[in-house]
Formats: structure tokens, sequence, C-alpha cells
């Protein structure tokens, strides 16, 4: 299989990364997958795999290389993360430099060497766009399936199959509600500003059609941060764009969600509402803020969250799973705190440096595509936009989760953001290549 993913990506390797693309989505049907299907970091092979043949076969260069206004803020990040990582767990320090910085190096990294075509870019919103429709729809059957259902199936209760208020929070395709309702916001922000300008295509007007559905996929997810993300990025779509077309729509999805939590179970309005969960939240935030001065760059890149428990299994074994959770300090009372917010996280593991410096990173990203949603034309435009809206929607989620190690979050938002900077440059000196993916873009 191997073999011949290398002889199909050979000459554009472009087709690897939407592959992947296509894929992750999938990612957490592994859970009751039969054992022979049980292949753990097939995504990062195949990346790996797509990055050689971009780097070693040769190709003649048809494409202006992708504006990446970031990197400088990225390469100091690196080097202070990867840095710390080793400082603080050794060689062990590699597993939480993978959860940081593998997509965030390894796919702009590809589109800087093979840049995404108009066409490229387009196929990666259909696949988006088709995609995102099975999952959530997948995702409201499991709310006529079950609990017991769904454990039935091989789900396991507490990881995967969870509950809000006795509401089941749906999970679709993916191991957790988390990435599902995340997945399914970036696709109704960038997906619906592509269809909305041009909603004659059938296509993007069967889009449109469905994103009913895909909203209701995200509110049973009952994922609070998500539903404010969507809120935000699409706030920003109207007031840059759409606003004779989403205004009524913002407004009717509110009264939806909250009229439908308020109908299916008190207990679940109650617990989307309530305040006692970013309280609770609030107590450890509070805490890690009072210990900056004493650690100002930081504990180290690992020392919390994914990577610390992964180190932790490392160290003890199967009995870290029993061990309590922290509640307000980087690791006491047992298994490493979780933060539920991604800038204390680093600023637990990077200090107010690394705070700055991913922020630097988010801020520029979003004025790129702010402006080129304005500079450019066409179906570019409009991606453009859809990509910032994305991004503030995502920087707002992860005010209350760990957004950029949650995968395939953290995927797509590399591949979004390096997509928008092949546009910019294509768009500011086409070559002959883009000019016709372009012209068949528009045929079609």
């Amino acid at each position: 299989m191997g073999w011949v993913f290398l002889r199909w990506i050979r000459f554009r390797p472009q087709r690897g990364v939407l592959l992947v693309a296509a894929l992750v989505p999938f990612n957490g049907l592994l859970e009751i997958a039969p054992g022979w299907m049980q292949v753990n970091g097939w995504k990062e092979a195949l990346l790996g795999l797509t990055l050689l043949v971009a780097v070693f076969v040769p190709h003649r260069q048809t494409d202006a290389r992708p504006v990446v206004p970031w990197w400088s803020f990225g390469a100091a990040l690196c080097v202070f993360g990867v840095v710390s990582a080793f400082v603080t767990a050794g060689t062990l320090g590699l597993f939480a430099i993978k959860i940081t910085f593998f997509y965030f190096i390894v796919v702009p990294l590809i589109l800087y060497l093979r840049p995404f075509t108009a066409r490229d870019r387009d196929l990666l919103v259909t696949i988006m766009m088709v995609e995102s429709v099975a999952i959530a729809l997948f995702g409201l059957a499991q709310q006529v399936i079950g609990g017991a259902g769904l454990a039935q199936m091989g789900y396991k209760y507490n990881e995967t199959i969870r509950f809000a208020g006795g509401l089941l929070r749906s999970f679709s395709t993916f191991n957790q509600p988390f990435p599902y309702a995340f997945y399914l916001v970036m696709v109704l922000l960038v997906g619906g500003s592509v269809a909305l300008a041009n909603p004659r295509r059938p296509r993007n007007r069967l889009f449109l059609m469905t994103t009913p559905i895909l909203v209701l996929g995200v509110a049973a997810s009952v994922v609070r941060a998500a539903l404010a993300g969507l809120l935000v990025g699409a706030l920003l779509l109207a007031v840059v764009r759409y606003r004779r077309q989403l205004m009524p729509v913002i407004v009717g999805s509110v009264a939806v969600v909250a009229i439908g939590g308020i109908a299916v179970s008190s207990q679940a309005s109650s617990s989307l509402f309530s305040s006692s969960s970013l309280a609770d939240r609030g107590t450890g935030w509070n805490t890690v803020m009072r210990t900056v001065g004493s650690h100002p760059f930081g504990d180290g890149l690992g020392s919390t969250g994914a990577a610390a428990a992964r180190l932790l299994v490392e160290e003890l074994g199967p009995m870290a799973g029993e061990l309590p959770y922290a509640t307000g300090e980087v690791q006491i009372y047992g298994r490493p705190y979780q933060p539920d917010n991604y800038y204390v996280k680093l600023l637990i593991e990077l200090g107010p440096i690394g705070v700055w410096l991913f922020s630097a990173i988010l801020v520029v990203i979003y004025l790129m595509a702010l402006r080129s949603s304005r500079t450019m034309r066409g179906p570019d435009s409009a991606l453009a936009l859809g990509v910032a809206a994305a991004v503030l929607a995502s920087a707002v989620a992860a005010v209350a989760s760990s957004y950029f190690e949650i995968f395939p979050s953290d995927f797509y938002f590399w591949l979004l953001a390096a997509v928008v900077g092949c546009a910019v440059t294509q768009q500011q000196s086409p070559s002959p290549a883009a000019e016709r993916s372009s012209v068949s873009e528009q045929v079609t």
C-alpha cells in the first residue's frame, strides 16, 4: 500500500495532502474497527512520505511559492519549544514535540514545496462539504442509537460516550465530541463563505441547503466552545460580506439551539448554560497565573496536557489511569493538570514568551486571510474570508479547550492557513498552470 501511495503522489504530492484531509475525519472509527485495522500513526506516515516526495522527487516548478508571513514567529516558537522539551523530559520530549509541532511544520512545508493550485483548493472545499454532511447525519443518528447502542458497537463509556445533563453528546466518526464539533464549525465557516459567494453552483446550493443539519450536529455535541466559535465566526462573515444572508440565519440559529436545548431536557439546558464548569476551570487558571512569576520561561513543553499524561503512563504503566486529576497546579494529586485552555497550557509550558509567539502567529494568519479576502478575486476571496472566520473561531474556542492539540483540528488549521498562502501568491503572479486551473474552476 505504501508503494502504491508513493507512485500515486510521485508527480503530485498535493494528492497526498488531499487524501489525508479526506480520511482524517474518520480516524475515530478505529475505536470500533477490527484489530487488523488498528494502524497507529497512519496519518503521520502518509504525510511523512508526501514530504519526502516533495523534497526529493525532481519537478518543474510552475507555481509561485506560497506566502508564509508567520514563519519567523513559528521558527522562534519551534526552537524555544524543542529546547524546553528536551531539557524537561529528554528523549521522551519527542512526544510533546510531535503533538505540538508535527502538523504545524509538515503541512505548510509540503504546500510550500508543492503549492495547491486553484483546482486543488476547490477539491479540498468539495471534500469538506460532502463529508461534513454525512458526518453530521451520523452524529444526529447517535442521539437515536443512544449510549447503550453505541456501547454495543464497541465504544467505551467516559472515553468516547459522554453525557451532559443526561443528554448524549454526539461524536460521530471522531473519538470525542470536541473534534467532531470543531470540525463542523470549521466546515460551516469555510464552506459557507465559498457557497454564499456563488450560490448558483449546484455543489454550493446543496451545501447551503444542508447547513441546518451541520448546525444541529454541532448543537448535539454540547460543546459550548464550538458554539461560541461558530457564532463569532458567522458574525465576522456577516459583518464583512454576507450581512443580508447571514444575520437572519444567526438570529434564527441561536433561537433554535436555545429553544431546542430547553425542550430536549432541562438538565441538558442547565448544563449547556451553566457557569459552574467555567468557574471550576477559572480556579485552576488563577493558580497558574500566580506561578508565572516564578516560572518566566515555563515548566517545559510537555509538562501538562496530553503529552504529560503520556509521560506518566511511560513511568507508571496502566496504574497511571487510576490516579485522580490535578485541580489547580501543574501536577498534583496524580495525573497532570488539564487546563482546558490552550493559552493557559502554553503559559504553563513555555511561559509568557510562548503565549506571545503563538498569539502573534494567530494574529498574522488572521490578518493575512482577512486582507486577502479583500484583495483577491473569485472563489479564493471567499475561501480566504472563510479561513479568517475559522481562525477567529478557533482562537475563541481555544479559551475553553486545548484546540490546537485536538486532532484533526490542528491538521486542518495549518492546512487552511497554507492554502490561503498559496492563493495569495498565485493571484499576485499567476503562472500558466494556475491560470488554466482557475479557468477550469470557473467553468465548472
